[in-house]
C-alpha cells in the first residue's frame, strides 16, 4: 500500500493514486482550479508509463494529490492540490517534498512546473521549496488568457 508517517501534521499516508481515488481527487480538483481536469484526463495520466501519481491521506480520506511526468533525469509536475479544508497547514509542502525525495532516488535531478501568474500563494510555496521562475508562457491558461510562470528546481550541485 502506501507509506504512512507520523508528522507534525499527524499521521498521513502517501500512496499511488488508483481509479478508486478519482471521485475524491475530482472533488479536490473542482474546488481548486478554474478549469479542472476531467475524469478522462486523470485516467489517461494514471495509465501513462512516465507518470507518477500519488494521493495524500489523513484519517483514511484523500486530502491531496500530486501528478508528474518524468523522463530520464527530469520531472514535470503537472498537477498538485490540497483540499481547501486542509490548506495552509503544511500538507502541500510535505507532499511535494515527498515526491522530490522519491524521484531523486530514481535519479531525477530537475523539476519543472507552471503556475498562474496571479497565484501568489502557490508561487510562494514553490519558492520555499527551492523553485525559481525561469520563464513565462504567454496566454498559457486558455480559459482566462492568463500567463504562466515556468518554475524550476534542481538537485544538482
Amino acid at each position: 500500500m502506501g507509506k504512512s508517517a507520523e508528522t507534525c501534521l499527524g499521521l498521513v499516508t502517501v500512496r499511488t493514486m488508483g481509479r478508486t481515488d478519482l471521485d475524491d481527487v475530482l472533488e479536490i480538483e473542482r474546488l481548486s482550479f478554474i478549469s479542472p481536469w476531467t475524469k478522462g484526463m486523470f485516467e489517461d495520466t494514471i495509465c501513462s508509463p512516465v507518470a507518477k501519481n500519488l494521493v495524500l491521506e489523513k484519517d483514511n480520506r484523500v486530502i491531496g494529490y500530486i501528478m508528474l511526468y518524468s523522463v530520464e533525469d527530469e520531472a514535470h509536475i503537472m498537477n498538485v492540490a490540497i483540499h481547501p479544508n486542509h490548506r495552509r497547514k503544511g500538507f502541500g509542502v510535505y507532499l511535494i517534498n515527498y515526491i522530490i525525495e522519491k524521484c531523486s532516488e530514481d535519479g531525477i535531478r530537475d523539476f519543472f512546473l507552471e503556475v498562474r501568474e496571479g497565484n501568489r500563494g502557490a508561487q510562494g510555496l514553490y519558492r520555499t521549496l527551492g523553485f525559481s521562475v525561469i520563464g513565462k508562457r504567454k496566454g498559457y491558461y486558455r480559459e482566462t488568457g492568463e500567463d504562466a510562470y515556468v518554475m524550476h528546481m534542481s538537485l544538482r550541485k
